[in-house]
């Protein structure tokens, strides 16, 4: 049996420039453009400590290593939950099924709704760290924070994993083309 091939083309490619020359880097807008294309999953990321209890919609979360257990997550250095993050030194990864957009939503905005607000519902436990753990959650990621690295506008957290929860097998919510979609089998 042979298999038929089509012929693909290739990606438009767009070079960036900057002050240092052409070819040297790509803009900002363009790479936010690039990584719209990017399916990511959308997560809650929670935590509770010393420094209070906080949590911010992220879609910047991935698996760093099994063994130890570690994920990495990228927050942004002007969001209010990094300085809570750091101080606190633990996080949970809330990863949200696709019926859980208003969640992303509530997290995800500064629309006056106080932090404490956005816990208010029994839907909130813990695990092994203390920090928040939705109920409802695909997956919940209980984490101890190891390092953290500046990089751009990003401080990216490198976390231990302390204990997980895993929920239904429903769809998850993804973050694709600058609009949540989710993922079917094919």
């Amino acid at each position: 049996m042979t298999a038929s091939l089509r012929t693909v083309s290739a990606p438009t490619v767009t070079a960036g420039t900057s002050s240092a020359g052409a070819g040297c880097a790509v803009s900002a807008q363009q790479f936010r453009d690039a990584m719209a294309q990017i399916a990511t999953p959308v997560s809650v990321i929670t935590t509770d400590g010393p420094a209070g209890r906080s949590g911010m919609t992220c879609s910047a979360v991935c698996a760093a290593s099994d063994a130890p257990p570690m994920i990495i997550a990228c927050v942004h250095g002007t969001s209010a939950a990094n300085r809570v993050f750091k101080a606190n030194g633990v996080l949970c990864v809330n990863s949200l099924s696709a019926a859980q957009s208003d969640l992303s939503q509530l997290f995800a905005s500064s629309r006056g709704v106080p932090m404490e607000e956005r816990f208010a519902t029994e839907d909130w436990g813990t695990l092994a760290t203390g920090s928040p753990c939705h109920r409802r959650a695909l997956v919940a990621v209980d984490c101890e924070v190891l390092d953290i690295r500046e990089a751009g506008t990003h401080s990216v957290f490198f976390a231990r994993v302390m204990a997980t929860g895993i929920g239904q097998p429903l769809e998850p919510l993804v973050y694709h083309r600058r609009a949540y979609a989710t993922t079917r089998p094919i």
